[in-house]
């Protein structure tokens, strides 16, 4: 078949180009991107306008023109999380994709079918060959937005303040559509063939359809082994296929390509080679020791500069511990971490659970298998369950960092927020309460009035034992916010620490102190019990000890009376933030679409805005 068909000339009767609908779909991609840019911007000039607002609600709408986009992000937010519900089919529960990312998703579908079919016939066996030839070329035209979407490096996220992992689903959506373009691209030039009966023949002598069927195959391969249940079967065996079943089908789509449109091949090649080029040159910089801050090395004259050690902790947990690390980072960040002597040609994703002013760089690990054991396994090497402080030099590998990544809106301009924290996720949920601690530490020494008035933590844990993960850090916490009272009179943050144990067997309501595991939490009173209604979900939660300062409880949290105790309150925009199993981040997300819908929020009621981040697992 010839690639020469009206490429660049209309086909008659008003029909646009194949050039120009390519044009047509990248200009609804530019718009699409370029608003998306524009609510970053201005989500930016909010946060500045709050930090430099002196006045008593620095987190309010203060202007006709915040309160219209206060409103118009309310309601966006709305609509964007809220969702259908759990569905469930006999023993398994499905939780439905959030109606933003369901409407990005189909209206990028629909974008392409318009632009695909408009103005051809499809009934017409005359113009089989023409949609043949369109579908083609959009086919084509999609392939850079894949690769955009699907870097570590990410333009597009760059540009709209959002992190790769957070655009990866839609990377997937969109190449969904790209191979039902390329299916629909394949079976037309069939049923043109099919009136002459020359699809066999097509097919074993015409090279240029050979590759074709080639790119699809190996599309097709590429879509199911993306599918979920594969990539969390094996992660490593998903990344390598996906890497090299990928450079196949981009060499067999640019042999199959006509002419005119190989440069958008040509483009997607630029795009991985920009993305590797990038990430290996900001790997140099956080890996070599010519960079490091601080002359501070195991070995002082080894090239590499990323040393970790490894310690054990309860419930098959490892710290993996980097001293004076080059890379500089932010609260919720996080890193893939290679150890080239345990896991040779593998790197993983983990949660950074430190700050940068700690000088070092902390990962805290959960063994499930293949890698995470493997490193657990080498920790427990070399000691027993060891105390959190505790760390043994026998254990110090060599360590390649790729990063950090990861994007969250600065927590300090908002006026409360509430963290959610199953297990895990506390490794990302406590960054973040440490950094508006540290941001109270050095306001109340300029005296000047935090943002951030009020500060909840919920984390659920299954055990007494894992309170040793972060029992200094939130025994730190509080002592700071003791001393910012002390130094400051009029320091008015308040912050409270609440740790739901849901399966201890050795904790019951009849448990004579809530110490549990050595820590000593003092907080600031609750204006609620946190007793949940008695329709409610999580009907038994109790109370271990109403006057104990640890707040511990045993059950599940009220995620609504929670989250409500702190709107009620507040004299701004809220933030709340959940990182834990998809469960939990499911019915906070649920709660948060529920309350601000039910409140009203800037829509006259005098309710402010609610911000969510939700942090899942995996990517």
């Amino acid at each position: 078949m010839s690639h020469n068909h009206g490429g660049a000339a209309p086909t008659g009767d008003g029909v646009p180009s194949y050039f120009e609908m390519q044009r047509m779909y990248w200009a609804v991609v530019g718009t699409a991107v370029g608003i998306a840019t524009a609510c970053n911007i201005a989500n930016k000039i909010v946060a500045v306008q709050r930090l430099a607002d002196t006045t008593r609600t620095p987190a309010k709408p203060k202007s006709l023109v915040f309160n219209i986009y206060a409103t118009m992000t309310a309601v966006t937010r709305e609509y964007s999380s809220a969702s259908t519900g759990p569905l469930k089919m006999g023993r398994w529960e499905f939780e439905p994709t959030p109606f933003g990312r369901l409407s990005l998703a189909l209206a990028n579908f629909i974008a392409v079918m318009v632009f695909c079919f408009y103005k051809l016939n499809t009934m017409d066996q005359w113009q089989w060959e023409t949609v043949g030839y369109r579908t083609g070329f959009m086919t084509v035209a999609q392939l850079p937005l894949i690769l955009l979407l699907a870097g570590k490096r990410n333009i597009i996220g760059f540009l709209t303040g959002s992190s790769y992992e957070r655009l990866n689903w839609l990377h997937r959506w969109t190449a969904r559509t790209l191979w039902l373009t390329a299916t629909v691209h394949m079976g037309f030039w069939f049923r043109s063939w099919g009136r002459f009966n020359y699809i066999a023949t097509k097919v074993r002598t015409d090279p240029l359809t050979q590759r074709g069927i080639a790119a699809w195959s190996i599309l097709t391969f590429i879509l199911f082994a993306s599918m979920a249940p594969v990539r969390r079967w094996s992660y490593e065996l998903f990344f390598l296929s996906h890497v090299l079943t990928f450079s196949g089908f981009i060499a067999a789509a640019w042999l199959h390509a006509a002419n005119e449109v190989k440069m958008w091949v040509w483009v997607s090649i630029a795009l991985v080679v920009f993305d590797r080029v990038a990430r290996w040159a900001v790997m140099i910089w956080t890996n070599l020791a010519i960079f490091r801050r601080s002359s501070t090395t195991t070995s002082s004259s080894s090239l590499w500069a990323n040393y970790a050690t490894f310690t054990p902790l309860a419930g098959d947990v490892t710290k993996v511990t980097i001293r004076n690390p080059v890379a500089s980072w932010r609260p919720g960040q996080h890193v893939f971490l290679s150890v080239p002597t345990l896991l040779p040609f593998q790197s993983h994703p983990f949660t950074i659970a430190s700050l940068p002013s700690d000088n070092k760089m902390e990962f805290l690990i959960r063994a499930e298998g293949g890698a995470t054991r493997t490193i657990h396994n080498h920790a427990a090497k070399f000691t027993g369950i060891a105390n959190v402080n505790s760390e043994n030099a026998d254990s110090t590998r060599l360590v390649t960092l790729d990063g950090p990544y990861g994007a969250i809106r600065p927590l300090r301009q908002f006026d409360s927020v509430v963290f959610f924290a199953g297990s895990m996720g506390a490794t990302f949920t406590v960054p973040l309460l440490r950094d508006i601690v540290e941001g109270w530490k050095a306001e109340h020494l300029s005296s000047v009035a935090p943002v951030t008035k009020r500060v909840r933590f919920i984390w659920a844990i299954r055990s007494r034992s894992h309170l040793s993960w972060f029992q200094n850090e939130l025994e730190s916490l509080m002592q700071d916010l003791e001393d910012c009272r002390a130094a400051n009179g009029k320091f008015v943050a308040t912050l409270d620490v609440n740790i739901y144990l849901t399966s201890d067997p050795h904790l019951s309501s009849s448990s004579p102190s809530s110490h549990a595991a050595g820590l000593h939490l003092q907080r600031t009173p609750s204006t609620d019990s946190d007793l949940p209604s008695p329709a409610s979900h999580y009907a038994s939660e109790k109370r271990i000890s109403v006057d104990s300062p640890a707040c511990i409880t045993s059950g599940r949290p009220d995620i609504n009376k929670i989250i409500l105790s702190m709107l009620e309150v507040a004299e701004g925009e809220s933030g709340v933030v959940v990182c834990g199993p998809h469960g939990l981040s499911a019915d906070v997300r649920r709660n948060v679409v529920s309350l601000s819908d039910e409140r009203a929020v800037h829509k006259g009621t005098g309710a402010q805005g609610i911000y969510l981040h939700v942090e899942e697992f995996g990517f």
